[in-house]
């Protein structure tokens, strides 16, 4: 049996209104730019990106195509997504809430890898999506506080 999908969760507070943290979040290119390893973004339309993703393992390093969609957005509130790739599956939330002085934001991904390494991939992920969840919000609030 495999082990339960690698997550990654984060709350972080970023000092600006909830309005302007939505707006942000919602814009799939600006998002895009907050992700650790995405280099190349193409939105599709108004739900839909494909995110080229560079994974580094040492000194090799892979360029996967990852397909965004928007699943649900409550503006202001919260927002769902999922991203696909040939070996990977990715769910995710966004959630705001304002607070005195700006916008409490809580992130949460969970990735499973599918086909013949799935478990090699995802003990690889498990190793390193705290620390790309942590880049993720940091990146966030660097862009929203500039």
């Amino acid at each position: 049996m495999r082990a339960p999908m690698p997550e990654g969760k984060i709350e972080f507070f970023v000092t600006a209104p909830v309005e302007r943290v939505w707006s942000f979040l919602s814009d799939l290119r600006q998002v895009g730019q907050c992700v650790p390893g995405v280099e190349n973004i193409r939105v599709l339309d108004e739900t839909h990106a494909q995110w080229d993703l560079v994974v580094k393992v040492g000194p090799l390093s892979q360029t996967i195509t990852v397909t965004t969609e928007t699943l649900e957005q409550v503006p202001l509130q919260r927002g769902a997504f999922r991203g696909q790739a040939e070996n990977l599956d990715m769910m995710g939330t966004i959630e705001l809430a304002p607070a005195e002085g700006g916008t409490r934001v809580g992130y949460r991904m969970k990735v499973n890898a599918k086909g013949p390494l799935a478990r090699v991939i995802d003990n690889f992920i498990r190793t390193r999506l705290k620390s790309q969840t942590e880049a993720f919000a940091a990146k966030v609030k660097q862009e929203l506080e500039a």
